[in-house]
């Protein structure tokens, strides 16, 4: 196991490169990592994140330092949480081929976290005499504040608070950069021009562009409507099958001294056979017409306006099922 992690974090060194020479708290969190000195690298990778001065490249290292770390300290949901945030600054970060699978399982799980959510993103403007900043998705929670680096010095730094930030800088911007609570950058946007709405969406959700991409099959309302009505029309026509042998079975009881037994035996069967089948119907075709309705409320939008509702898998040791989480 440590082997392996070791390897993983050589591995993840060489695809982010080495960190600059003056972050000493994250050279010596890798040192202690190499030396398998994982206490410490604990410590030291805190000390780093905290120091605030780490540019994305570095902030993505550490977390992913920290993951390793977590994992190797038996600390899998932590693992995980660190995970999140390497995926957050970069969605097409991979483990190396020959990871450890007690590494895989709380990345992959990671992985399936921010899949079912939107990308970090935010978008600049200008407005008048200052820049709006709205921070389009954050699903980590992991944006704290805005500046700008104007004519080579940052702005002080705007706390984001949901509303969109607006920076009045007095000279040549050269970029808008997003922070996180201690400092560190965490995306950096290129300066909007001079139109009334200009600006890029950095790392937006493909809701913000213009024309959004047929969802997949599974991800479509008729996908699940379709059987719904199949699986409602055949319960109808059993539960009339039903009612139609239970009234032949009550005229048989009635008459018994014409009948034989074997009739009523028959019709009592049909009645109990095709009243089964058609519970087993509805119950199925409430199934998928709760489907289909989730797959209705919480499609991609097709506009501008993002949609805040998602479906989240909920898995227990005694439960599976999923909840429906909006936010207004």
């Amino acid at each position: 196991m440590t082997r392996s992690v070791l390897l993983l974090v050589l591995a993840s060194l060489a695809l982010h490169g080495i960190a600059r020479a003056d972050n000493t708290k994250l050279a010596a969190a890798r040192r202690a990592v190499e030396d398998v000195r994982y206490d410490d690298a604990r410590g030291l990778l805190v000390e780093a994140l905290e120091a605030g001065t780490n540019r994305p490249d570095e902030l993505r290292e550490i977390y992913q330092l920290s993951a390793a770390t977590a994992m190797v300290l038996g600390q899998r949901d932590l693992a995980e949480q660190y995970y999140r945030r390497v995926l957050e600054l970069d969605p097409d970060a991979r483990l190396p081929a020959d990871a450890s699978p007690k590494l895989r399982q709380p990345f992959v799980a990671a992985q399936a976290f921010m899949a079912a959510h939107r990308r970090l993103g935010a978008r600049a403007a200008r407005r008048g005499h200052g820049i709006e900043v709205t921070v389009v998705a954050d699903p980590l929670g992991m944006v704290a504040a805005v500046t700008a680096i104007v004519d080579g010095e940052p702005l002080p730094a705007v706390a984001v608070t949901g509303a969109p930030v607006v920076l009045r800088p007095h000279g040549r911007v050269e970029r808008v950069v997003l922070l996180d609570e201690h400092g560190n950058t965490l995306r950096v946007i290129a300066a909007p021009g001079d139109g009334p709405a200009s600006g890029p969406v950095s790392g937006a959700d493909p809701a913000e562009r213009p024309a959004a991409p047929d969802p997949p099959f599974l991800r479509r309302w008729t996908t699940w409507a379709i059987p719904a009505a199949v699986f409602t029309g055949t319960g109808v026509a059993f539960l009339v099958g039903a009612e139609r042998a239970k009234g032949r079975l009550d005229d048989i009881l009635a008459s018994s001294g014409t009948h034989f037994f074997d009739e009523a035996e028959q019709e009592r069967k049909r009645w109990k056979d095709d009243a089964l089948i058609a519970d087993i119907a509805f119950a199925a075709a409430g199934a998928f017409t709760v489907t289909a309705i989730v797959m209705a409320v919480t499609r991609p939008p097709s506009g501008t306006q993002a949609s805040q509702t998602m479906v989240t898998p909920m898995i227990g040791a005694d439960h599976l099922g999923f909840a429906l989480v909006s936010k207004f």
